[in-house]
This record gives structure tokens, C-alpha cells and sequence, in this order.
């Protein structure tokens, strides 16, 4: 099925024929160790897919898919050719990072993404300031992961690096927040998350579909992998799953007020992550479930509207809501996209999202009963600021009357779909639940 996906893949790289094809036996070499030892793949020696890496592994090859979907205009352009070696060489290190079952290895795969996201942000950035989301990103997450690659080389010999360490291994008291601290940065959690919304607001479309869709989902994937070393989490479990749901709160305050329709969909990334984060730190198998049901249907509910908000910029040279109203008036086509994402986002029926929320919920719950309040605003908010950004941009007076669109074509409803579509497959659903109980 890997194999299958690939070759996929790379179909869509007809400009790059021979990079692609040193690319593709990279990854069949890597894909060669598969066995039929376990349920899922097992990949001899140092990697191996379990059902949440290879969960988000396909999730990765979904997202770089849809980003070259995306990306017509940059493939009329002479830099079309790096722009497709950015995007293969960040799946490369994206599958690396779900793959390894090695510390230090994964460690390195993990540091090694930011660098083709850096390269989309400086070279295909819209505004001068993308040199400075750059500078962010790479201050926050890098600055962030130090002390992790410190704990990592000074607590662990080189013979027990991998995930399925001994409890002899384990790190205590504050060095517990080193653990964890690169992957909360990255997923990312409230007070750390200045980053994500410059970098989203300054880079291309498909940049911000793989932030949102993927890379978010590599500070989630870290805590699950690394939580088990730590012990004595008690204080540190308190503080940030607190933290991160009353900062859920916050930031959905902030959505109401953002007239940019890029931030405002950064903005609930952050909303949506933090309740990921603290149903994480609850260290129960239903909050891990939910978490994991929420990281794939966030991943493809944002990275749909990143797109629609990409469509829009296209037409109207603008993300203000301040100019984009009335859109239904003139692309009612696309504001019926507009109505399902949206829909999804705020986690309606029958889509994944409802199901990975109500789950979080539960889970935050069991956990503390005193959660009831934030639990409540947050889902609250999670519904008012997807109302507030249809409505403001689908109704009211369009002000561009004096010039032509076109509704959309059949590319672009296509990408679309391909967002829309595995959110509401019931089935979908009923595959990841059978599998987690089945584990």
C-alpha cells in the first residue's frame, strides 16, 4: 500500500523526471524492509510504522498531494523545479520522522523538516516579512529542541536510543519539560505560539497547507512517542493542561477580532491544538485515541480552508474581510466549499472532527471535572469564530463590481473534495476505532 502510494506520488513530478527517480528508489530502498510481521508494516533494523505513524505517514503523502494540486501558477514558473524538490525532499524527512523507531535518528528528521518549510516561506513567501516568520519559526522551534537533543545525548547511550527504552532510562522533575518542550512548541501550545501565525500569514498556499496539515502534527506525534520516558509528571501534567485549555479559550477570543481570513485560520489551528494537547497530557488511552482522531481530521479540515483562502487571495489580491464580502454573490460554487469546511471545522455531523471532539471532551472530563467551564467556552468559540468568517465573507456587499471572476474550476473543486471527502466517510471512522481496540 506504501509502495502504491508513492509511485502515486511521484506521477505528479513529470517536470523533475530524473530527481524523481533517484527520490523514488530512495524510498523503495526504504520501503524493502517491510515485512508482514505485525498487523500494520514493520520496517527492519531502525524504522518501523505502527498504526499512528502510519496513520499520519499517508496523511503526509494526502497534504504534499493536494499541495501540488495547488500549485499551478509556481509550475508555469521558471522555479518550478525547486519548488517540487522542496516539497519531495520535505515528504522524505516527514516519512523519516514517523518512521524511526531510534531517539536521535528520529531527533534529526524531525529538525531537518523545518528546512524545506524555511525554504517555501523565504522563496515563495507574498510579503517582505516572511523573512522575519521565517527568523521565528526557526528561533522558536530550534531554540526550543536544544535542551531535548542535550537530554537525549547526556541521558541515553548509544545502545538503548530507542523507543522501546528501559524504565531505568526514565528522566525526572524538571527535565520533564525539556522532554516535551520542542514538541510543544511545535504542535504549537498557547504562550509559545507567536510563530505559527506570521509563518502562516507569510507563506505560499501549499506552505500553509503542509504547516497546518503535517508539521503541527509532528509536536503531537513527539509527545506520544517521548511521554513515556518521563515520570514524576504530576505538577508539569497539572500546569499544562490547564494552560493549554485556558489558552485555547484566549486565542478563539482572538479569532473574533482578526480581519485577515489567513490569520483567523491559524488562529484556530492553535484553538484546535491546545485541546489536543491537554487530552494528551491527561496520559489516558482515550485521550490519546481522541488526539489522534483530531491531528488527522485537523490536518485536513485546515488545509482546506488554507486553500480556499489561497482561491480568494488569487481573485481578489486580498485576505481582508474587510474586502472580501459578498463572495457568495459572485462564486456560490465556492461558498458552498466554504459552508462544509467550515462546518467541519466547528466539528459538525457526521464528519471526524465530531467524533475526535467529543472524545477530547470526554477524556479532558474524566480527567477533572473543573474543566467544565473552559471546555464549554472553547467549544463555543470553536463554533462562533467559524460563523463569523462565512458570514463576513460570503454575505454583505461585494466590492469589486467592476471586475469579472471566474466560480472555479474543475482543478480546484477537486482539491477541495479531496479535503472534504475522507472527513465525512463514516467508514473512515470505523476503521480507526476498530484498530486502536484491536491494538
Amino acid at each position: 500500500m506504501l509502495a502504491f502510494l508513492i509511485s502515486c506520488f511521484f506521477l505528479f513530478l513529470k517536470s523533475c523526471w530524473g530527481s524523481s527517480m533517484f527520490i523514488f528508489s530512495l524510498m523503495t530502498f526504504l520501503c524493502l524492509g517491510l515485512s508482514s510481521e505485525s498487523s500494520f508494516f514493520k520496517i527492519n533494523f531502525f524504522m518501523e510504522l505502527d498504526f499512528l505513524a502510519l496513520s499520519l505517514v499517508i496523511l503526509s503523502f494526502w497534504i504534499i498531494l493536494m499541495c501540488f494540486f495547488s500549485s499551478m501558477k509556481i509550475y508555469k514558473s521558471k522555479t518550478k523545479s525547486l519548488f517540487f524538490y522542496t516539497l519531495v525532499f520535505l515528504l522524505i524527512f516527514l516519512f523519516l520522522s514517523f518512521s524511526f523507531n531510534n531517539y536521535l535518528l528520529f531527533y534529526i528528521s524531525f529538525e531537518c523538516s523545518l528546512i524545506p518549510v524555511l525554504f517555501l516561506i523565504l522563496g515563495w513567501g507574498y510579503q517582505p516579512e516572511r523573512n522575519m516568520a521565517g527568523l521565528y519559526m526557526m528561533f522558536y522551534t530550534i531554540f526550543a529542541s536544544l535542551p531535548l537533543l542535550v537530554l537525549i545525548l547526556s541521558k541515553f547511550s548509544s545502545s538503548s536510543l530507542y523507543m522501546y527504552m528501559s524504565d531505568d532510562k526514565q528522566v525526572m522533575g524538571l527535565m520533564n519539560l525539556f522532554l516535551i518542550g520542542a514538541f510543544l512548541v511545535k504542535f504549537p501550545m498557547y504562550a509559545v505560539h507567536l510563530w505559527l501565525p506570521k509563518a502562516h500569514v507569510e507563506a505560499p498556499v501549499a506552505g500553509s497547507m503542509i504547516l497546518a496539515g503535517v508539521l503541527l502534527k509532528l509536536g503531537g506525534y513527539g509527545i506520544i512517542r517521548f511521554i513515556p520516558l518521563g515520570v514524576d509528571f504530576d505538577c508539569l501534567q497539572v500546569f499544562i493542561v490547564w494552560l493549554s485549555v485556558w489558552g485555547g479559550v484566549l486565542v478563539g477570543v482572538s479569532c473574533l477580532s482578526q480581519m485577515d481570513m489567513k490569520a483567523l485560520v491559524a488562529y484556530s489551528s492553535i484553538v484546535h491544538m491546545s485541546t489536543c494537547i491537554g487530552a494528551l497530557m491527561t496520559m489516558n488511552s482515550w485521550g490519546l485515541q481522541a488526539s489522534v482522531y483530531m491531528m488527522v481530521a485537523h490536518g485536513l479540515c485546515s488545509s482546506g480552508l488554507f486553500y480556499l483562502v489561497g482561491l480568494i487571495f488569487n481573485r481578489t489580491g486580498s485576505r481582508s474581510l474587510l474586502i472580501n464580502k459578498g463572495l457568495m454573490n459572485i462564486m456560490p460554487s465556492l461558498s458552498v466549499w466554504w459552508f462544509l469546511l467550515l462546518a467541519a471545522n466547528m466539528a459538525a455531523p457526521p464528519t471526524l472532527n465530531l467524533l475526535g471532539e467529543v472524545m477530547l471532551i470526554s477524556g479532558l472530563l474524566n480527567w477533572s471535572s473543573l474543566l467544565s467551564l473552559p471546555i464549554f467556552l472553547l467549544t463555543f468559540f470553536g463554533g462562533a469564530y467559524s460563523i463569523y468568517l462565512f458570514s463576513l465573507s460570503q454575505h454583505g456587499k461585494f466590492m469589486f463590481m467592476k471586475q469579472s471572476f471566474h466560480t472555479g474550476n474543475l482543478l480546484e473543486f477537486l482539491v477541495v473534495f479531496l479535503h472534504w471527502c475522507p472527513l465525512n466517510l463514516l467508514v473512515i471512522c470505523a476503521f480507526i476505532v476498530v484498530c486502536f481496540f484491536s491494538l
